[in-house]
């Protein structure tokens, strides 16, 4: 058997894989099979568990060791499926390797040392939009100024919101990538205390 073919059917048992693992679940079957298989070989993908219809796909060719997750990224693809199509709604970056892409039930966030934003998707337009987000400018002096997003409208904003979404961040969950079945769907952890 060639190297080719070898590939393609090593891509169909993983995406086989995948579907068996993240079926029995209560939302509808998962309907992101044809999108992984287009994934290329280094794009490592997840189904986030979040407070929509279906799961949200991720992916991202940059994973790298966060110190607590060893397959997070700082960067990635954010699918959806919706109106019987999976729809490409765009890149979520974070700024540098200490900013991991995280999420929470009703956002993925995406950070650098001056902004924290959370993003959503709008089941309707099916469009990702950010949520909420906090930034930091700073004027020829070195003065700090602070504005904030909330649905698309901004507004002037301070230390504490920036401190508050940054504790917001800090309270979500890394995103797992995996390469195959095993681990692709990433659930929100409930730690008790």
């Amino acid at each position: 058997m060639n190297h080719k073919k070898k590939t393609v059917i090593t891509g169909l048992m993983i995406m086989a894989l995948c579907l068996a693992s993240c079926k029995g679940r209560e939302k509808e079957e998962n309907p992101y099979g044809p999108q992984v298989g287009k994934l290329g070989d280094e794009e490592a993908y997840a189904f986030l568990d979040m407070d929509y219809k279906d799961y949200v796909m991720v992916s991202s060719d940059g994973v790298y060791d966060t110190g607590t997750e060893r397959q997070g990224a700082i960067y990635c693809t954010v699918y959806y499926y919706g109106n019987d199509e999976i729809v490409n709604l765009g890149t979520i970056m974070s700024n540098g390797t200490a900013y991991p892409i995280s999420f929470s039930r009703d956002g993925i966030f995406a950070a650098s040392g001056h902004h924290i934003e959370k993003y959503g998707i709008s089941e309707k337009d099916m469009e990702l939009y950010v949520k909420k987000g906090v930034y930091i400018e700073y004027d020829e002096n070195g003065n700090e100024h602070y504005t904030a997003v909330t649905d698309g409208e901004e507004t002037e904003s301070d230390e504490e919101a920036y401190q508050e979404m940054a504790e917001e961040y800090g309270e979500s969950q890394v995103i797992h990538f995996s390469y195959g079945a095993d681990g692709c769907v990433n659930e929100i952890m409930e730690y008790k205390g």
